[in-house]
């Protein structure tokens, strides 16, 4: 039989359509990751080593991370590559086939960044609850000041277990420190 062209399909044609198909936030994400894992690998070669240190430093965790990191990222990689995808859940509401949303990818970025820049300005809690009051409006979340509520409260709460319970020092900022004082 022919087609409509005059041409019959081949082997071709056939596996052109076969062919898996990448997806480039995929392999964006496995190359981002990939080089997370080199920057916490020459990161970990930055910490003193005390002289009376035996066989595991303080650098084993850091190197084993990294290169964990590096090696999932590798391989995620080669499989964005060969166009495998996971089984996607049978609630699972994602289309895999989306594209990428490049919008919300930039503002989760610029929040996670703008969250390293400003904890020691105005304080851990306060910037963890603009960061996930971005990354709620990035994902859909209707308006920011509830999320930004809610981010408040649990960095509140975090910020206070951490700092008064297990004494590990995270910046407040003058607000929490004087309710702390206060309480």
């Amino acid at each position: 039989m022919s087609t409509a062209a005059g041409h019959e399909p081949g082997p071709v044609a056939e596996e052109r359509s076969s062919r898996p198909e990448r997806n480039t936030g995929e392999l964006v994400m496995a190359a981002l990751l990939a080089a997370l894992g080199v920057y916490l690998l020459v990161d970990a070669g930055a910490i003193a080593v005390p002289g009376s240190s035996n066989t595991v430093g303080p650098r084993f965790f850091p190197y084993a991370v990294g290169g964990l990191t590096v090696l999932t990222g590798t391989a995620l990689a080669l499989r964005a590559l060969r166009g495998d995808r996971g089984p996607s859940d049978d609630s699972e509401d994602v289309d895999p086939d989306a594209p990428t949303d490049w919008r919300a990818v930039a503002i989760i970025a610029v929040a996670f960044v703008a969250h390293a820049l400003l904890i020691n300005v105005i304080g851990w809690p306060l910037a963890v609850a603009l960061m996930f009051a971005a990354v709620a409006w990035a994902l859909g979340a209707v308006g920011v000041v509830r999320p930004f509520l809610i981010g408040l409260l649990v960095s509140c709460v975090v910020w206070i277990v951490f700092v008064k319970a297990l004494n590990v020092a995270l910046p407040g900022g003058t607000v929490l420190e004087f309710l702390t004082d206060w309480l």
